[in-house]
């Protein structure tokens, strides 16, 4: 993931989250931390989990969650696993999917649900700002 200088000195986008959770799940510690405090910042409180496994246990136990940033490529249970897990559950909750890797399924998946969008790795602040915006505008 690569940061930005636009919008704003700090390259984060606007507030707007209103305290709403979202849950963020990525093997990678970095990953999240830095995802969790750009959200923070936009106006999100934020739940995290290190692979696919918690990440359904904090969803099932934060019935709360406005939504969810997954990674694919996980140890364990993969995004695509728990995407399917997630949706069961509660079909209607933006998900969007990040990967340092161009899935097709990914984009097949995108095809089948509104709900679901998908961010390639790297990516700014801004990219991810703006797809987590879609995610939740088209959930809405």
């Amino acid at each position: 993931m690569t940061t930005t200088a636009n919008n704003s000195s700090s390259g984060i986008p606007s507030a707007d989250g209103n305290g709403g959770k979202v849950l963020v799940v990525d093997d990678e510690d970095y990953v999240r931390g830095i995802l969790g405090k750009m959200l923070e910042a936009m106006g999100y409180t934020v739940v995290e989990a290190h692979d696919g496994i918690k990440g359904l246990e904090l969803f099932e136990a934060n019935t709360d969650l406005v939504a969810c940033v997954v990674d694919l490529t996980m140890p364990g249970m993969a995004g695509m696993e728990l995407l399917s897990r997630i949706q069961e559950i509660r079909s209607d909750i933006p998900v969007l999917l990040m990967s340092g890797y161009s899935r097709l399924e990914v984009r097949q998946q995108e095809a089948r649900s509104s709900q679901v969008r998908f961010l390639q790795k790297p990516f700014t602040m801004e990219q991810f700002g703006l797809q987590f915006r879609e995610a939740l505008s088209a959930a809405n």
